[in-house]
């Protein structure tokens, strides 16, 4: 008898569950983020950040962008801790400036910087070491920074409508 409630419950639960994720088609969808542009410069950091914006934003390609988004990125590195006669820890932060424009009337909607920092990277008296080592910082700095600015502006873009 137990097992048999257990059964029950358990198919009751699934049912629930199943039903509580299916999306209710009435409510309305705001895809405003898909419907942007993205540039940014040709050096090699930009690119990689433009690549994963595109990964972040999703954006459709057979559809007429709204919006219009120009971003750079740089980095700074700055020495954290250091103690006589140890090696220190640099910081190395992502700095993002951008730009939101609206491509119907060709009017700026929000501008700024955001800045990433994930991580923290001791240095070697190697200097391949040290550059591998910043050149891997800086590609988690990008993914990292294409996700906060893609979360920032789809808030704007929810406040717009």
């Amino acid at each position: 008898m137990f097992f048999n409630i257990k059964k029950i419950l358990l198919i009751c639960s699934f049912f629930f569950i199943i039903s509580c994720s299916l999306s209710n088609k009435n409510l309305p969808v705001n895809s405003n983020i898909n419907l942007i542009t993205i540039e940014t410069p040709n050096d090699r950091d930009n690119i990689l950040f433009n690549e994963y914006l595109k990964r972040a934003f999703k954006p459709i390609s057979d559809v007429s962008h709204k919006f219009l988004l120009k971003a750079t990125i740089s980095y700074s590195v700055t020495n954290a801790l250091f103690k006589s006669g140890l090696d220190s820890l640099d910081k190395t932060t992502a700095i993002v400036n951008y730009q939101l424009y609206s491509k119907e009337t060709n009017k700026l909607i929000k501008s700024g910087s955001l800045n990433s920092f994930t991580s923290f990277g001791s240095t070697s008296s190697s200097l391949y070491t040290n550059d591998i080592n910043l050149k891997f910082v800086k590609e988690r700095l990008n993914l990292n920074a294409s996700i906060k600015l893609k979360n920032y502006l789809n808030m704007i873009l929810r406040r717009m409508s």
